[in-house]
C-alpha cells in the first residue's frame, strides 16, 4: 500500500494504492483504495500526509483512527441534503413560515428547522424514539447543534394543527411536479401500536382517547393502538391521512377522507380503489353518492348468480397465453344487486329514526371483471395444500387446533374427533384461479379495471414500509397532539423517500443498470444508500476536516438524478458547513 500522484487536466490527485496479485492471470496489479483529492489542496495539511507516510512506511493498512490525533474518528451523515433537496423543491420553509406567521407562533425559525431535523431522522431511521434520537443527534453532521430535547417534543404539537394546510400545499405541490391530476386514489386503513396496555380515557367534551385496545393487524393483544387510514396516488405518493381511535372499525373511517378530497383538496372527480375490508355495501352506495367511481375486489363464494356466471369459462376473453404461466383471460358483465343495509347517521341515505341507524334497501349496478389464470389456480391449490397438510399434522399429534373451513368435527360422548372435511375440500377448488372486481363506472374498459387494481398492491406496500423502514410502530407519544405529529412527520417522511423512488424508476438510465445488474429499488434500499453517504472527522495538530467515505452505487444515481454536487474527499470544518448550507 502506497502513496501515489496522478494528474488528470491540470490539476494533481493524491490517492492511496494497493498492489494485489490477479487470480486469472497471475500478474501484479494495482487498485486504488482512496482519492485523498486535489494535491495542491492537500499540501495545506502536510501533518495528514505526514502521518500517512509513516504508517505507510511501517507496512501498515491506514486506518482513520491511526491518523487522527483524539483517537476515534466519529462518522457523520450527509446523505440527508437529498432530503433537503425535496424539501426546498415542496418549499416547505415558505409554508410553514407563512402558516406559523398566521398563528402568531414564536421562534418561527427554529420550529421549522426542528420539523427538519425530525422528517430526517425519520426517513433515514437512525433512532425510532425522540429520546433516542436526541442522544444521538450528532450523526447528521451539523443539524442538531441547537436543537435541545424540549424542542423535539413542542414541534410535535406545532405540526398537529398544520395538518390539513399540509396536506394541500403538498398536494398541490404534487400535481406541479408530476404535471398530472388525481383520478385514481387507493385507500386502505392499518394500525400502529404502543408500548402501553393503558387505554385512553374519552373527555369530558365526548371526544374519544386515541390509545384503545382493538383487532391489531400487527397481532398486538396485548397493546393498545391507533388506526391509521391512508389515501395514496397512482404514483405511490400519499395525499392524506387520519388516524382514529385503536378500537374504530376499518368500514366506518372511509366517510372523513371522501369528505376531504371534495372539501380540502377539490377533487370532483376520481375512481376510489379499495380492498374487501373497506367496500361493504353502504360505504360503495356512499362513494358513488359523493359522485365519485370506486373499483374493488369482491367474493365470489357469497352470491350464487356470481358463481354461476364467473365459473362459465366458455365466453372468456384471453389476455396472454404462455409455457410458464399458461392460460390468463377476463369475461365482464352487468350485475345489479340490492341489499337491505344498516344506516348510520352521516351517511347521505340515513333516513331521521329514532333509533341511532336505520334500515334501507341499497341498489347497485357494477361492471363485474372477472379473471381467470392457470398460474393464479397453482398457486391457490399449493396454499390450500399447505394448509390442510398443517392440519394434517396437528389432528395426527392431538395439537390444539385454530378455526379451519376444511376442518370437520364429529362429537361423541366422551370426546370430539377431527378430520379433513374432504367435501369443503372439493367446493373450494372449484374457485381456484378465479378472480372478480367491481367497477361502478359501467362504461369503463375491463382491461382498465385489471390495470388500475393491479395498483393496490402499492398501499400496501406503503403500510408495510412505513411501519416497517421508517419504523413508525411502536409509538412511544401518549399525548395526542404529539402522537399526530409523530404521523406527520413520517407522512412527510414516507413522501420524499417515495418521490426519490418514483424518480429513479423513471429514470432511463436508472432502468439500463437495473436491468444490466439485475438490481431491484425499495424504500429499504433507498435508505440504506442515503446512510452511505457519510463522512470520517479527523483533527491533526488542531486542523479539524472531513474524509468523504466512498458511498453506494444507488446514492451514486440519486446524486446524479437530483444534480447534487458531491464534497470533495478532504474538505475543511468551515466548507463542509458551507457546503450543506446549515
Amino acid at each position: 500500500m502506497y502513496l501515489k500522484v496522478t494528474r488528470a487536466k491540470e490539476h494533481e490527485y493524491l490517492k492511496i494504492v494497493e498492489s494485489y496479485r490477479d487470480k486469472e492471470d497471475g500478474k501484479i496489479k494495482h487498485r486504488v483504495l482512496f482519492n485523498l483529492g486535489r494535491l495542491d489542496n492537500l499540501i495545506k495539511h502536510t501533518s495528514l500526509i505526514d502521518k500517512l507516510v509513516e504508517k505507510l512506511g511501517q507496512g501498515r493498512y491506514v486506518k482513520i483512527d491511526d491518523i487522527n490525533q483524539d483517537g476515534d474518528a466519529k462518522v457523520y451523515n450527509y446523505g440527508y441534503i437529498v432530503i433537503r433537496e425535496l424539501w426546498n423543491r415542496y418549499k416547505l420553509d415558505d409554508f410553514f413560515k407563512e402558516v406559523l406567521k398566521k398563528r402568531a407562533s414564536k421562534s418561527i425559525d427554529r420550529i421549522i428547522h426542528t420539523i427538519f431535523s425530525l422528517v430526517i431522522n425519520r426517513a433515514l431511521y437512525y433512532e425510532a424514539s425522540k429520546l433516542g434520537y436526541y442522544k444521538e443527534k450528532d450523526y447528521f453532521l451539523f443539524v442538531n447543534e441547537t436543537v435541545k430535547l424540549h424542542h423535539l417534543y413542542e414541534t410535535l404539537e406545532d405540526l398537529e394543527s398544520l395538518k390539513d394546510d399540509l396536506e394541500k400545499h403538498l398536494f398541490k405541490i404534487n400535481q406541479s411536479l408530476f404535471n398530472q391530476e388525481l383520478s385514481v386514489a387507493f385507500y386502505d386503513v392499518t394500525t400502529l401500536y404502543f408500548e402501553s396496555k393503558i387505554e385512553d380515557n374519552d373527555d369530558e367534551n365526548g371526544e374519544k382517547g386515541l390509545r384503545k385496545f382493538g383487532l391489531s393487524k400487527d397481532f398486538k393483544i396485548n397493546e393498545t393502538q391507533i388506526v391509521l387510514s391512508l389515501l395514496i396516488d397512482a404514483n405511490g405518493m400519499p395525499i392524506t391521512f387520519e388516524i382514529y381511535e385503536g378500537n374504530r372499525a376499518e368500514t366506518t373511517t372511509l366517510l372523513d377522507t371522501l369528505d376531504s378530497l371534495k372539501k380540502r383538496f377539490g377533487i370532483q372527480k376520481v375512481t376510489v380503489v379499495a380492498d374487501r375490508g373497506i367496500s361493504k355495501w353502504l360505504n360503495l352506495a356512499e362513494i358513488k353518492a359523493r359522485g365519485y367511481e370506486y373499483i374493488v375486489a369482491v367474493s365470489i363464494k357469497q352470491d350464487k348468480e356470481l358463481i354461476k356466471k364467473v365459473l362459465d369459462k366458455s365466453d372468456y376473453n384471453q389476455i396472454s397465453f404462455d409455457e410458464k404461466n399458461g392460460y390468463y383471460g377476463y369475461k365482464a358483465f352487468e350485475l345489479t344487486k340490492s341489499k337491505r343495509t344498516k344506516v348510520y347517521p352521516g351517511y347521505s341515505c340515513y333516513k331521521e329514526s329514532d333509533q341511532e341507524y336505520c334500515y334501507s334497501n341499497i341498489t347497485l349496478t357494477h361492471k363485474i371483471v372477472a379473471t381467470y389464470s392457470d398460474k393464479r389456480a397453482k398457486k391457490d391449490e399449493k396454499d390450500r395444500n399447505r394448509a390442510i397438510e398443517k392440519l394434517e399434522k396437528r389432528i395426527k399429534i392431538g395439537q390444539a387446533l385454530k378455526k379451519s373451513k376444511y376442518l370437520k368435527a364429529t362429537s361423541n360422548d366422551c370426546s370430539t374427533d377431527f378430520e379433513i372435511d374432504l367435501q369443503k375440500v372439493e367446493e373450494d377448488r372449484k374457485f381456484d384461479g378465479f378472480y372478480a372486481l367491481a367497477s361502478s363506472d359501467l362504461s369503463i374498459e375491463p382491461l382498465k379495471v385489471i390495470e388500475i387494481h393491479k395498483t393496490i398492491y402499492d398501499i400496501e406496500n406503503a403500510f408495510r414500509d412505513i411501519k416497517h423502514s421508517l419504523s413508525i410502530r411502536p409509538i412511544y407519544h401518549f399525548k395526542k397532539e404529539r402522537i399526530k405529529g409523530h404521523i406527520i412527520v413520517s407522512f412527510l417522511a414516507y413522501l420524499f423517500l417515495k418521490h426519490i423512488e418514483y424518480r429513479l424508476k423513471k429514470s432511463q438510465k436508472v432502468q439500463k443498470w437495473m436491468q444490466k445488474e439485475d438490481e431491484t429499488l425499495s424504500i429499504k434500499k433507498i435508505i440504506k444508500a442515503l446512510h452511505s453517504m457519510s463522512v470520517t472527522q479527523t483533527t491533526i495538530q488542531d486542523d479539524t476536516f472531513f474524509i468523504r467515505h466512498q458511498h453506494d452505487t444507488i446514492a451514486s444515481k440519486i446524486v446524479d438524478l437530483f444534480k447534487i454536487k458531491l464534497p470533495s474527499n478532504l474538505i475543511e470544518k468551515e466548507k463542509m458547513r458551507l457546503y450543506l448550507a446549515l
